[in-house]
C-alpha cells in the first residue's frame, strides 16, 4: 500500500469519509464522457450475486485490468439510481472490463433484464446456502475493523436502501425482535433475488463450494486464464453469531436446482 493509499485509508475511517467519497465520485463522473453511448468492443461478463458470495475471490483470480470487484462503487450507486439506462452504458465503456464482480448488481435485476444492452450480456450468479450467507453477512459487517468506518458504502447504499436493514443494529448474544426482523429481511431479499435471476437469459449458475473448480467455465466466458495464485478472499475468522435454518437451506436448494434445470433445458433446446 502506497503512502497516499495509507492516508486515504485512514481518512475514510473519520467523519471526512463522506466528503471524500463525494469528491472522488465527482472526479470519476467527470471522466465518464457523455459521448460514450456506444457499446465498447469488450462486453463485460457480470457476476451479480450479493455481497459475501465469493465475488472478491472470483475477481481476484484474474488480472485487475480485466476483472474488478466493486469498481467505482460510490459513483455507481449515485448514478445508477438517478438514470440507470444512460449510466449503465457509459459505465460499461469507461471500465471496459471482461469480468466485474459486484454484489450491488443484485439489486438491479429488473433494470438489467429490461435494458436494451444489458439484457443480452453474460451473467454469473454464485449460490450460497442462506444460513451460511446470513451468518457471514451479519458477522462481517459487525467486525471491529468494519465498525471503524464512519461511512461504509455498502452499508449505506445497499443494506439500508436496497435490503432495508441496518446491520449495525444487530445485537449479539440476545434474542430480540430487531434481530429477527434483520434476519427475515435478509432472507426475503436473498430468495427474491435468486428467483429473479431467471429473468436474465444468459445466466451461468455456480455453487460457492464449486467456485474454484468452476474457474475453467469462467475462463471460457471471458476468454482469459485465471491466476489462482494471486487470489484472495474476505473471510470471517471469528463468528460470534451463527444462523442455522435447515428447512430454509433445503428450500433454497430446491429453488436453485430448479433454476439450473430450467436453464439447462433452455440451452439444450
Amino acid at each position: 500500500m502506497t503512502v497516499s493509499e495509507k492516508i486515504k485509508f485512514y481518512l475514510i475511517k473519520t467523519p471526512l469519509a463522506k466528503p471524500i467519497r463525494d469528491i472522488e465520485g465527482r472526479l470519476i463522473l467527470s471522466k465518464i464522457k457523455p459521448k460514450d453511448s456506444k457499446v465498447a468492443n469488450r462486453k463485460t461478463v457480470y457476476c451479480i450475486s450479493p455481497y459475501k458470495t465469493g465475488t472478491t475471490y472470483l475477481a481476484s483470480c484474474f488480472n485487475k485490468d480485466i476483472a474488478q470487484h466493486e469498481p467505482i462503487h460510490y459513483a455507481s450507486y449515485k448514478s445508477l439510481d438517478s438514470n440507470f439506462d444512460e449510466y449503465f452504458v457509459k459505465r460499461l465503456n469507461y471500465l471496459n472490463l471482461k469480468l466485474e464482480c459486484s454484489g450491488s448488481w443484485s439489486a438491479y435485476i429488473d433494470e438489467l433484464s429490461n435494458h436494451k444492452i444489458a439484457k443480452d450480456l453474460e451473467y454469473i450468479c454464485v449460490f450460497r446456502a442462506p444460513s451460511s450467507w446470513v451468518t457471514s453477512v451479519i458477522n462481517f459487517w459487525n467486525k471491529p475493523s468494519m465498525l471503524e468506518f464512519s461511512f461504509d458504502i455498502p452499508l449505506e447504499y445497499f443494506w439500508k436502501q436496497k435490503v432495508g436493514v441496518n446491520l449495525r443494529d444487530f445485537e449479539f448474544s440476545v434474542h430480540s425482535e430487531k434481530n429477527q426482523e434483520i434476519i427475515y429481511k435478509l432472507i426475503e431479499y436473498y430468495l427474491d433475488f435468486t428467483a429473479k435471476t431467471a429473468q436474465l437469459k444468459n445466466m451461468t449458475y455456480i455453487r460457492l463450494k464449486e467456485l474454484k473448480s468452476s474457474l475453467p467455465l469462467v475462463e471460457s466466458l471471458i476468454e482469459e486464464r485465471a491466476k489462482v495464485e494471486n487470489s484472495w478472499q474476505r473471510a470471517n475468522k471469528k463468528k460470534p453469531f451463527v444462523y442455522k435454518n435447515d428447512l430454509l437451506d433445503k428450500e433454497y436448494k430446491r429453488l436453485t436446482e430448479d433454476l439450473i434445470n430450467k436453464r439447462n433445458k433452455k440451452m439444450a433446446s
